[in-house]
């Protein structure tokens, strides 16, 4: 693919997986030659990590889908730059970039638009979503076959969706981290050997950690030297720091807020949990426990179960099950040949969600739809 500019629009100010896979791709295109702008919100942590990165940065003020003056001042940026390729990552972002290339753009002028859809929620929920993920978007990336099959009944054009799983830099991940995963659990003081099961994501309903705090009173009834740790920030932080005063959980769960020290965290931990009831697409978090050869537990969500594999790469259990997530914990506690052939054979398969293949796709789906403009030209 001969090299071209392409503009990442990210609307979000937070560091989540949606702006961690934007950073990943536009650094990987930048790697194979492309131009690569980051446009996202001022002080934004995206905008502010792509430009310790050496990344193009664009930044304005960004108050929502339909801020005027974010649409006026991202259609100069247009005019002026005029990208090859525009690409957008998260909803707002879709709409925003739309009404700034209708502004910008003449139909027959406009760069082609590719989007990436991280969640498997409806689109009903918005009644014009339908049309933002249509009108003037000539591709949409999936980042699971879940998140897929959500858009084809919504009816888009199956010709239109490609699956690209998000992907994570493995070498992260390799060589020796012992010494780090000691240190994370003197910082949260929890001893050696002592079990320690952890989770990592926003502290927000549908990530399911409830479910998680109820399940670990119950396993720490008969597992006297067991702690759980979450790593992330959200609303719900304090919901849960009450929930965890409970006699059985009290002194055992640790909030350490967001980190960035992700390999360092999953280093120490003896089982990751996913408890996620809802709207996991191709999650990261997952790909870095079995990079780290964690062993998982995890709802039974689409795009989790086809990164982890049919039952032998991570225990499964229904969403919102308490019950099934402690019975699954027990399992993995109570048998270390189960654990070492979860964590073994989820290292195996992790190796298909590499940042370097996730960059790879979706140069492939650039090229495509910049050939189809070419032979409707």
């Amino acid at each position: 693919m001969k090299p071209v500019q392409i503009l990442h629009l990210n609307t979000e100010s937070g560091w989540r997986g949606g702006e961690a896979q934007t950073l990943l791709l536009a650094r990987g295109l930048r790697d194979r030659g492309h131009g690569a702008i980051i446009a996202a919100p001022e002080g934004s942590e995206l905008a502010r990590r792509a430009s310790e990165d050496g990344l193009e940065v664009w930044t304005c003020r960004m108050r929502g889908e339909f801020d005027p003056a974010a649409v006026l001042q991202l259609s100069r940026l247009l005019r002026q730059r005029h990208p090859g390729l525009l690409h957008y990552h998260s909803s707002h972002a879709v709409t925003l970039g739309t009404l700034a290339g209708l502004v910008a753009f003449p139909a027959r002028r406009r760069p082609p638009v590719v989007l990436t859809r991280r969640v498997s929620f409806s689109l009903r929920r918005n009644p014009l979503a339908r049309l933002k993920y249509s009108f003037r978007v000539d591709h949409v990336i999936a980042v699971a076959d879940g998140v897929r099959w959500v858009l084809l009944a919504e009816g888009l054009s199956p010709r239109r969706v490609s699956v690209i799983h998000s992907g994570i830099d493995l070498s992260l991940f390799d060589g020796p981290r012992e010494s780090a995963g000691r240190s994370f659990r003197k910082e949260i003081g929890v001893p050696e050997g002592c079990l320690l099961v952890g989770s990592v994501g926003a502290l927000v309903p549908h990530k399911g950690h409830r479910f998680l705090l109820e399940a670990a009173g119950e396993l720490f009834r008969n597992e006297p030297d067991a702690h759980l740790v979450l790593v992330g920030e959200g609303p719900l932080r304090s919901d849960f720091e009450e929930q965890a005063r409970s006699a059985t959980l009290a002194g055992r769960v640790h909030f350490t807020g967001f980190r960035r020290d992700i390999p360092a965290v999953m280093a120490a931990l003896d089982v990751f949990v996913l408890p996620s009831v809802s709207g996991e697409g191709s999650p990261a978090v997952v790909k870095e426990a079995m990079a780290s050869r964690v062993p998982l537990v995890a709802t039974d969500l689409e795009g989790v179960r086809e990164i982890a594999g049919e039952g032998d790469g991570a225990l499964f259990v229904p969403p919102g099950d308490a019950a099934r997530l402690r019975e699954a914990l027990e399992a993995l506690t109570g048998d270390e040949k189960l654990r070492e052939r979860l964590a073994r054979r989820a290292r195996e398969k992790v190796f298909d969600y590499s940042a370097e293949r996730m960059v790879e796709r979706t140069e492939e789906v650039y090229e495509r739809v910049l050939s189809r403009r070419l032979d409707a030209a």
